[in-house]
């Protein structure tokens, strides 16, 4: 059965919408096999329910974007997403392998929607949405943690590590080195705790307790005066959100006690998140909570790379370089504090 195949000129080139076409794409072909094949009843079915479960995911992310925006085509939209959804479960309804008319009928609907929709009413909102990063009012402040909030050294507690193991602290920064992954997986969530505190025993040959291993691993950080102040001035002007690649055991001690912490009305951290700086997953999951759309955000981070992505996902990205040049930054977008 001859598929449909992606073709740039279906690419809206905004955020995932053209990540989320080509997952579309792949089930609308999944299920035009399966029709071709005259498969049972059954399969079909379960594809059509698919189609259903990711097409209403990806219009509903769809329409949040054009809402924002105020697209004023919104409405139309709407009621093709709704009427592409009622017309897939007419047609799981009346699927009969031994109706070669219905089965070309439905081929051919599920091709000519798929192209059709794209390339009029998806391509029609493309200039519009990709302008509003110019016209969006900023709504949310959202912060990076480490060496923007807080300053810390992770060399004091390689060199404490180091006394407590009886050994140097560049062997000790060695050993780190050769596990490549260890600090990550625990930011990441891939291990728990305990799994921790097993790793680092095992890297520093020595058995240390959570007791031991627990203040020399999260004493680490110093608060930036600065921008605790400027987040108080923010505070009810705009919303502010806190991500963070961070443990559970930094954002036990370190985060969670930081005096900026409870002034923070949403907070994403890695290893609940299960994804990393600058993963696209981590900043989505921001966006959710906060309940607004990328433009309408501003972020600040230390790491150029952290803000190239988010300024990729077209939020308004700030390279924190100093509390002079921060504030400089935020006045040239007009942010009020």
């Amino acid at each position: 059965m001859a598929q449909v195949p992606w073709q740039e000129e279906y690419s809206i080139n905004y955020k995932d919408i053209d990540q989320q076409h080509k997952a579309l794409l792949a089930v609308v072909n999944e299920l035009m096999d399966l029709i071709g094949q005259r498969a049972e009843p059954e399969r079909v079915t379960a594809i059509f329910r698919a189609l259903c479960r990711y097409a209403t995911f990806h219009f509903n992310t769809e329409e949040r974007y054009l809402q924002a925006s105020g697209y004023d085509g919104l409405s139309r939209q709407r009621s093709e997403h709704t009427w592409f959804i009622e017309k897939l479960l007419e047609l799981d309804r009346t699927y009969d392998v031994s109706d070669p008319i219905l089965l070309g009928e439905t081929l051919s609907f599920l091709e000519k929607w798929f192209v059709g929709h794209i390339m009029t009413q998806d391509q029609a909102y493309a200039g519009w949405v990709k302008s509003f990063r110019h016209r969006a009012e900023i709504r949310a402040i959202i912060f990076d943690f480490g060496k923007v909030i807080a300053d810390y050294d992770h060399g004091l507690f390689v060199e404490r590590l180091a006394a407590v193991c009886a050994m140097s602290a560049d062997e000790l920064a060695g050993r780190f080195r050769e596990e490549g992954s260890l600090f990550n997986d625990f930011e990441v969530g891939a291990i728990s705790p305990a799994q921790f505190l097993g790793e680092m025993s095992r890297v520093c040959g020595h058995a240390l307790s959570e007791a031991v291993l627990f203040p020399i691993f999260t004493d680490i950080f110093t608060p930036i005066p600065s921008t605790c102040e400027l987040i108080r001035k923010l505070k009810g002007r705009y919303r502010l959100g806190l991500i963070s690649n961070t443990n559970p055991w930094h954002y036990q001690h370190g985060i969670q006690d930081s005096e900026a912490f409870p002034l923070f009305d949403t907070v994403t951290l890695s290893f609940q998140a299960k994804a990393l700086k600058p993963s696209p997953r981590i900043f989505e999951d921001a966006l959710e909570k906060l309940d607004l759309v990328s433009e309408e955000c501003v972020f600040i981070d230390d790491i150029p790379a952290f803000v190239e992505a988010a300024n990729g996902l077209r939020f308004h990205g700030i390279q924190y370089r100093g509390p002079k040049e921060l504030l400089e930054d935020l006045e040239a977008m007009n942010i009020l504090f």
